[in-house]
């Protein structure tokens, strides 16, 4: 019985940390078509087979556990820091459980990376306090599917652009070639784009194969979730579509 109560009351120390919290605009959940898993932002750093998450908009810091997918985001972080041990601004889906401390006895509440999301070189915390709103910002497309998406010489940046005006939503969109237009609904998390006159220009590669990505995704999109400057497009299962960055001029 004593150990019980032990435990017990070990459980109910844990249970705040726990538990999951709000790191996003968009709500999600079971049965919501959302990832499951919450969405972290924060400053990594990553020295001597030990990794620190600062998380910014709660200021909690976490060890990183070696399992599940950390080891997309240390090849990241090695290929992004910009010193060893450095602070890098990193996004990934994931979870708090406890796990064995790296000192001593016990265990404590540690993050596990359950989907390695981006890297975000120049990004620091202090530029992440808030979540830019969905519509009426400009956002630079970032990737594709699984396919990194850079802009092209003397063509337009690659980004999507949601204007609301009134109760209609009107988008534009490119990768630097046609200039993709339309309707869009928010209903909560759920996002639905409808298509609209576009213009009809030739893409010479690679341009092509992204443009017909960008209309595949947007035609696929059914949810969104937001934190702080980027922006997730998901399909009806909750499978990633793409990942998109705000710029402020």
């Amino acid at each position: 019985m004593l150990q019980l109560s032990r435990l017990a009351s070990a459980m109910l120390l844990l249970a705040p940390v726990l538990a999951p919290s709000a790191g996003a605009t968009g709500p999600g959940g079971p049965g919501s078509g959302m990832p499951d898993g919450r969405l972290f932002g924060g400053e990594l750093r990553y020295m001597a087979d030990a990794a620190l998450l600062t998380e910014c908009k709660s200021g909690t810091r976490y060890p990183v556990a070696m399992e599940a997918d950390w080891i997309a985001l240390e090849r990241a972080y090695l290929a992004n820091a910009p010193e060893p041990g450095g602070p890098l601004y990193v996004t990934f889906e994931g979870n708090v459980a406890a796990r064995p401390k790296m000192e001593g006895d016990g265990t404590e509440a540690t993050v596990i990376v359950r989907r390695y999301i981006n890297v975000w070189p120049g990004m620091r915390c202090e530029r992440a306090m808030a979540d830019a709103s969905l519509t009426n910002t400009y956002w630079r497309v970032v990737r594709l599917g699984d396919e990194t998406v850079a802009a092209v010489a003397g063509r337009r940046e690659p980004h999507l652009l949601l204007r609301a005006e009134g109760d209609y939503g009107q988008y534009r969109a490119t990768v630097g070639c046609n200039q993709i237009m339309g309707g869009y609904a928010i209903d909560g998390d759920s996002l639905r784009f409808t298509p609209g006159p576009t213009t009809l220009m030739a893409c010479p590669p690679p341009l092509d194969a992204l443009e017909r990505a960008l209309i595949e995704t947007l035609t696929a999109t059914s949810r969104w979730r937001v934190m702080a400057n980027t922006l997730e497009l998901y399909d009806d299962t909750g499978a990633p579509l793409a990942l998109f960055e705000a710029v402020y001029f």
